[in-house]
């Protein structure tokens, strides 16, 4: 039977004797750190000296600050409404409401897609289309309203270009934006009318003057022009929605 070292007996080979176990050590350990030294930190040094933020009082003056200064860019903007839509669902009902708005915004992505355009944003019974260059987008509104007319569906649009204001990358604030809006607004059925476009449109789209018109918020507006299909385009389009 072998019989149990005390702590302090003597390692084999002459070692000296073995540390003893239990309350002399941790008597050391009190000796080298002291009884009253504060416990190790819980978190990483760096952590916990890091000062904290700052909350500003809700009551706290303003910061003098400014954000990104707005971008100008030039634009050509339309806009191009449904007409009679309250009157459509008064009479028709909310479902075919929904089947009339499908199929409108669907030949808006079709032919927006095709020229160039792009959608900004959709308007309930409209949209309004964004480009850098008014020929295309001229373009996009003249065969838009012809086609939603195969679909007896009647719209009027407005179209306006010149310097605006690029906000937060994807909202414009200028002149244009709001002329477009309003010569849509006094637009009859089918008609299109624009100003300020300041470029060639195709040559399949006929120009005619319009006269002087007056928009809410800007007066009596001179130089207003009037957009159409020429007849045996828009003769081609109509046979070919009947075609199909």
């Amino acid at each position: 039977m072998r019989s149990k070292r005390t702590p302090t007996e003597s390692r084999p080979g002459g070692a000296g004797p073995r540390p003893a176990a239990g309350r002399p050590v941790l008597g050391r350990l009190r000796t080298l750190v002291g009884d009253d030294a504060a416990p190790a930190p819980l978190v990483p040094a760096a952590t916990a000296t890091a000062p904290l933020p700052v909350v500003e009082p809700a009551t706290a003056a303003p910061l003098a600050e400014h954000g990104p200064e707005p971008l100008a860019v030039r634009r050509c903007f339309a806009f191009v409404d449904v007409c009679g839509f309250t009157a459509f669902c008064d009479r028709e009902g909310e479902r075919a409401a929904i089947d009339l708005l499908t199929g409108f915004r669907s030949v808006v992505r079709t032919v927006a897609a095709r020229r160039g355009v792009r959608v900004a944003k959709w308007l309930g019974d409209g949209v309004m289309l964004v480009s850098t260059d008014p020929a295309p987008l001229a373009a996009a509104v003249v065969e838009l309203v012809v086609r939603v007319r195969t679909l007896g569906l009647d719209t009027h649009a407005g179209l306006a270009g010149g310097p605006v204001l690029l906000f937060e990358g994807d909202d414009y604030v200028g002149r244009p934006v709001n002329l477009a809006a309003r010569l849509c607004d006094v637009a009859g059925p089918s008609e299109v009318l624009v100003r300020d476009l300041g470029a060639e449109l195709p040559p399949w789209v006929h120009v005619a003057d319009h006269g002087p018109v007056d928009l809410a918020g800007m007066g009596r507006v001179t130089g207003v022009q009037h957009l159409a299909a020429a007849p045996e385009v828009e003769a081609g389009l109509v046979a070919g929605a009947s075609a199909a």
